[in-house]
């Protein structure tokens, strides 16, 4: 299921400006400089977003903690300002699909589902903004959602439908959105819809009539034969994407699996590090109202999200040959580059249960399989010559994940990683 979301990002109504350029191309609006964050039910800004965990759960009372309703956002709400993730950044709650209840029919307008949204969609994004958060919307370029509710197709934004539609489709809904004089970050999935191959995508399109950020690819599903996959995608197709990535327009491979017990966090610290190496948008898909300490750490590790939110907005790519051990990099604002020295390992240490077509409808929440720990070779030596980042000369690195200076090294730096695992560094020359 492709997600799409709309967030207005002010109640206050402004003229939107051109966007600063990247590459040479320009967004609409003036919109996502940095990577979106937040808590997903299917997003990118820093945020979190429903569908990984709760997918399209309606039987509230079978599932009266874990079902699609006003309470289940506004609880997760409270939880992202109380531990600290709205203060991290993570400033947006999405969302996703199954709140919709037809239309009305004097107005034509989308109606929520009067039992589960008391109130509407008005009253719940008045709980997240007093909450100092933003509110993010999904719906459906078709008439209907992949979840089979009411979309917007011809009121235009999701696909599920004809990708023939796209083009007119997503345009309308961008130029609507652009007229409303509200500040609203606009995540298309049309790329999402159409195959594999990232060289024939209309990005420069996308960018044009407003997209601010993309799901480009196949939805991640909770275990980390998925996740490795969409690392390998962009590993893959690093050039081609890093071309059309910047302030104001982002690629994006989907939410993180941080905090759910089908990766381990060796595998966790693997997504926040890839992730923020790609400048990916940050979005939760977790129950953030529990969480281990552990998984915490790793979605507010400061260090970790001052590189994905780089103001110089360039994406990283993998520099060395595909493989199980590999190595990534990105160029940053201070003149310093961030690596991620990446340990695949066996290809089998997470599995799930549900298969693809559980992504689509599914009307409970999810029941993911936990993460087996490596049981062979856990840990692998991996160096990155400093050479390859352009850096002639000795240089600093800074750890990442301990947050700790590791001295001076002169041509390069190498660690033992553990199976699924990245050592995350920044490596800053001492001549520039």
């Amino acid at each position: 299921m492709f997600h799409q979301f709309i967030i207005a990002t002010s109640i206050v109504l402004a003229t939107v400006q051109e966007a600063r350029s990247h590459g040479g191309l320009r967004c609409r609006n003036d919109l996502a400089y940095t990577p979106p964050m937040g808590l997903s039910t299917h997003f990118r800004y820093n945020s979190w977003m429903s569908w990984e965990v709760f997918r399209c759960t309606v039987d509230c009372t079978t599932y009266p903690t874990k079902c699609i309703n006003s309470n289940l956002y506004k609880t997760i709400a409270d939880a992202m300002v109380l531990n600290g993730f709205l203060e991290a950044g993570y400033n947006t709650v999405h969302i996703d699909d199954c709140w919709e209840a037809g239309r009305d029919l004097a107005t034509n307008k989308l109606l929520a589902n009067e039992t589960r949204f008391p109130g509407g969609m008005e009253a719940l994004a008045d709980y997240l903004h007093a909450q100092g958060l933003k509110f993010g919307l999904y719906t459906a370029e078709n008439t209907l959602t992949c979840g089979n509710y009411t979309g917007s197709a011809l009121h235009e934004v999701d696909g599920c439908g004809n990708e023939t539609y796209y083009p007119t489709g997503y345009t309308a809904m961008g130029t609507a959105l652009q007229i409303t004089g509200r500040d609203i970050v606009y995540s298309c999935s049309w790329p999402a819809y159409l195959g594999s191959n990232e060289t024939t995508k209309p990005f420069d399109t996308m960018i044009a009539i407003g997209c601010n950020l993309w799901r480009n690819w196949d939805d991640i599903q909770c275990s980390w034969d998925s996740l490795l996959s969409i690392i390998d995608h962009w590993g893959d197709y690093g050039d081609v994407l890093q071309q059309f990535a910047g302030p104001g327009h982002w690629n994006d491979p989907d939410m993180l699996l941080i905090g759910n017990d089908c990766i381990t966090d060796d595998q966790a610290r693997t997504q926040m590090a890839i992730w923020s190496l790609v400048a990916a948008p940050l979005i939760m898909g977790n129950d953030v109202r529990n969480i281990s300490d552990s998984t915490r750490a790793i979605l507010l590790n400061k260090d970790a999200i001052a590189i994905n939110q780089d103001s110089l907005g360039k994406q990283g790519t993998r520099i060395s040959p595909k493989g199980t051990l590999e190595v990534w990099s990105r160029e940053l604002s201070d003149g310093s580059v961030a690596v991620g020295l990446l340990n695949k390992g066996s290809n089998d240490t997470s599995v799930t249960r549900g298969s693809f077509s559980d992504s689509v409808a599914i009307d409970r929440p999810i029941e993911w399989m936990k993460a087996t720990v490596c049981n062979g070779i856990c840990t692998a030596n991996i160096t990155v010559h400093f050479q390859d980042l352009g850096i002639l000369g000795p240089a600093t690195v800074f750890e990442i994940w301990t947050r700790k200076n590791l001295g001076v090294y002169t041509q390069s730096y190498s660690a033992a990683v553990p199976d699924g695992g990245t050592a995350f560094v920044k490596i800053i020359p001492t001549m520039f």
